[in-house]
């Protein structure tokens, strides 16, 4: 491991876990068991970005060899934004989009090599995480969870909440942002509902937790309720399946 309140929200926040606050809580009860979640190395703020844009759609044991590979052929960043992208795209052939990712990454280079700071992006840390978060943005490629990813994961370690697709899932069904809300609309309202006194080392625990209950519990394909430390609070308990095979299915 390298490294928002809408009526909705606020309608599923009456859910009683013992007393306010709700998300300290249910981190306390992912702990019980998934274990703490802290971060033991992390890489500088590119190489983040980059491992970042690698890894959209992607699971963690493919994406993380597509990039040490990436990472062994261009040991220096910059030389990644002379490349033609079949090149690129060979390198990441294992992972999901391989052929947009291997034109994204050398066009992210090179207009990072326009910018004042070029491909340094340590001066972030000069700037709130909402400047911060808009100046990443604007950048080919990078959304709201590479932004937050390269904040969050890096050696910068800011205050943002990673949004992937396992943790917007579960969030939702949580009943934490809008069920319908895109991963920046669900940014912002979980950025309104995290605690102001928590750490960026708290969030980057929150957002593994949560992938964890993603990935192994409330999966796309089946939620396993039984086997949820959160399943007294979330909304979707005893919801009647709509098909033959899904024992759980979002409304």
């Amino acid at each position: 491991m390298f490294l928002f309140c809408s009526r909705y929200a606020r309608m599923q926040l009456s859910f009683d876990l013992g007393g306010p606050p709700v998300l300290p809580q249910m981190r306390e009860r992912l702990l019980g068991l998934f274990g703490p979640q802290r971060p033991f190395r992390r890489m500088d703020p590119l190489s983040q970005m980059i491992k970042s844009v690698v890894s959209s759609r992607t699971y963690d044991e493919v994406s993380w060899p597509s990039f040490l590979e990436l990472r062994k052929a261009f040991p220096d960043w910059n030389e990644l934004g002379d490349t033609a992208a079949a090149e690129v795209e060979h390198i990441l052939r294992a992972v999901t989009h391989a052929d947009l990712k291997g034109r994204q990454l050398p066009v992210l280079i090179r207009v990072l090599r326009t910018r004042s700071h070029g491909l340094d992006l340590g001066f972030l840390a000069d700037h709130t995480v909402e400047e911060a978060m808009s100046w990443l943005q604007q950048l080919p490629s990078v959304g709201p969870k590479t932004a937050a990813a390269t904040l969050n994961f890096s050696t910068l370690a800011m205050r943002a909440m990673v949004i992937d697709t396992h943790v917007h899932r579960v969030i939702r069904r949580l009943g934490l942002t809008d069920r319908r809300g895109d991963v920046a609309q669900a940014y912002e309202q979980m950025m309104e509902l995290i605690p102001t006194d928590w750490t960026a080392e708290d969030l980057f625990e929150l957002h593994w937790l949560f992938k964890g209950l993603g990935q192994d519990v409330c999966t796309a394909q089946l939620a396993l309720c039984g086997r949820c430390p959160l399943k007294a609070v979330c909304p979707k308990i005893g919801v009647e399946p709509r098909g033959p095979v899904l024992p759980f299915q979002s409304r």
